[in-house]
């Protein structure tokens, strides 16, 4: 199962990208987007890094003005960790991987005066990217933030008021091979603690199990996320390990 996780995380960074090849490397780097969370490499199973591989790995992204970063299962491959470690790489998160099984979601109540609606217009997309920018501390999302959204084909939710304001939202990335990853949940802080989040997540995952998706998955942020994915019906199976590179 976890090699089937790695395998879509690989096609899903590729999709829109540049991919370089660094050894056993796989390297998926956006023209458009310096954030780290858009821009990283994926090790083969298995993968054995050498000194040149580590240099190669680190060239793909600093000569394209990105920060060297890896998201991957360490499961898959154990030596890497230690070999990065060695090269000045530190571990910035050790993330839990949750899967919920078609038939295992729990009911969620939505909070009163919320809504969920499929965003399908720029006003729309444009409220469901404000709060998450500001739920993930990140500037306001421009033009052109929403003219890629909404090239995407991804399952996506936008949270308001009944009178239209932002409260949060989320996505369920493209169903391929049967697996789709729920990701980007969000919540604006003044609309913490009414189990939103948890009504965002329970939506996108239903409708990933409908789409087609056997295997829905996603990395909790921390323990309270944990607990709220939990509560959903996710369980954890894997984790997913993330290391940088900061420049000296």
């Amino acid at each position: 199962m976890s090699q089937r996780i790695q395998d879509y995380m690989l096609a899903s960074a590729s999709r829109g990208r540049e991919v370089v090849r660094a050894g056993p490397f796989t390297v998926t780097i956006s023209a458009h987007d310096p954030l780290v969370y858009l821009n990283y490499a994926i090790p083969a199973a298995g993968a054995d890094p050498t000194p040149a591989d580590i240099e190669a790995l680190e060239a793909a992204f600093t000569s394209r003005s990105r920060t060297p970063r890896l998201e991957y299962l360490p499961g898959l491959a154990p030596l890497v960790e230690p070999a990065l470690l060695a090269a000045g790489f530190t571990v910035t998160h050790r993330l839990p991987l949750m899967e919920c099984p078609p038939g295992a979601t729990v009911d969620q109540p939505l909070a009163d005066g919320i809504e969920l609606v499929g965003p399908t217009t720029d006003e729309e997309v444009f409220g469901l990217l404000s709060a998450q920018h500001e739920a993930f501390g990140e500037p306001p999302p421009t033009d052109e933030h929403v003219a890629r959204a909404r090239s995407k084909e991804d399952i996506t939710v936008f949270a308001r008021t009944l009178d239209g304001e932002p409260v949060g939202g989320g996505s369920a990335l493209t169903v391929t091979d049967g697996i789709s990853e729920v990701a980007g949940i969000a919540v604006r802080p003044k609309f913490e603690r009414r189990g939103i989040g948890g009504a965002i997540t329970l939506h996108l995952t239903r409708a990933a199990h409908e789409a087609g998706a056997s295997l829905v998955f996603l990395t909790p942020g921390g323990d309270a996320q944990e607990r709220v994915y939990a509560r959903v019906g996710y369980r954890r199976t894997d984790s997913v390990l993330f290391l940088t590179k900061e420049s000296s």
